[in-house]
């Protein structure tokens, strides 16, 4: 029982890992009018490639713009747009006949 019991020590951690070595990396493509770069999956997917500041990796765009401090910036705004909504719903439904 013992050496049974060692055995499916072993193998449980390769037969969890299997899935993770089942899925092949994405392969970076640049667009030859562009310059951008792009992740393509071999399922078919492709995505935009981003730096590790948030932008995209195109030669256009210079690093350090600012990506995540005007994603955060327009989250901002569309919250106090809804808030500002809310409470105008607000003030609508109590002010009803």
């Amino acid at each position: 029982m013992n050496r049974f019991a060692r055995w499916c020590a072993a193998a449980l951690p390769v037969l969890l890992a299997h899935p993770a070595m089942a899925l092949d990396r994405p392969v970076v493509w640049r667009d030859e009018d562009t310059g951008c770069a792009y992740l393509l999956t071999p399922q078919g997917g492709i995505t935009p490639r981003h730096r590790r500041d948030g932008t995209l990796d195109c030669p256009d765009v210079a690093a350090g713009t600012g990506v995540v401090e005007n994603m955060g910036r327009d989250i901002a705004r569309g919250l106090d747009a809804l808030q500002r909504e809310v409470e105008r719903l607000r003030e609508r439904y109590n002010n009803r006949p």
